[in-house]
């Protein structure tokens, strides 16, 4: 089961202090979603310009506004409850993205049986694939430019365009 991510936090470098993650965002191949956002971990004082402007006016808040320990928890059930198969996460990101997941798994103990253990990453064999792939994320962000840099817009994209580039006969 291939489940694609995407993560947004405070910064992306440590001119604001530490980054620290602020939402998370799974689409699963069979199109089953997981988005959450942390209530307690950051700060907008602590953020960098691009996220006050960007990310915080998109979050959800509401249910989707939780401590990370039930973050923990509630992913792993989610990624649990998809598949008995192993579970691969994939980002267009992996060096951004993927240290969050991790960190988040082993500071409360709560790997997810079906988890692999390294992030996947989005590649293609050929390149008329990237093309396609590229392609695929200009015509998303045509129709949803307006929520880029929502977790779950953001990795609905990397879906869609995925599929774009793998689809056979164009």
């Amino acid at each position: 089961m291939q489940v694609w991510f995407d993560t947004e936090f405070s910064a992306i470098d440590k001119i604001n202090g530490v980054p620290m993650l602020i939402s998370i965002g799974c689409i699963a191949q069979d199109a089953r979603e997981f988005y959450a956002e942390l209530s307690e971990t950051w700060h907008p004082a602590n953020c960098s310009d691009f996220v006050v402007q960007y990310v915080l006016p998109l979050l959800n808040g509401g249910e989707c506004s939780m401590r990370e320990t039930e973050l923990a928890v509630r992913l792993k059930d989610w990624i649990e409850s998809l598949s008995d198969k192993e579970v691969i996460l994939r980002s267009d990101a992996p060096f951004f993205d993927w240290p969050w997941v991790e960190q988040l798994f082993q500071f409360y103990g709560c790997w997810p049986k079906n988890l692999r253990r390294k992030c996947g990453t989005i590649y293609f064999n050929h390149d008329y694939q990237i093309r396609r792939y590229e392609q695929g994320l200009a015509d998303y962000w045509k129709t949803n430019g307006g929520r880029r840099h929502h977790a779950l817009v953001d990795a609905r994209s990397l879906q869609f365009a995925w599929k774009f580039a793998i689809r056979r006969g164009v």
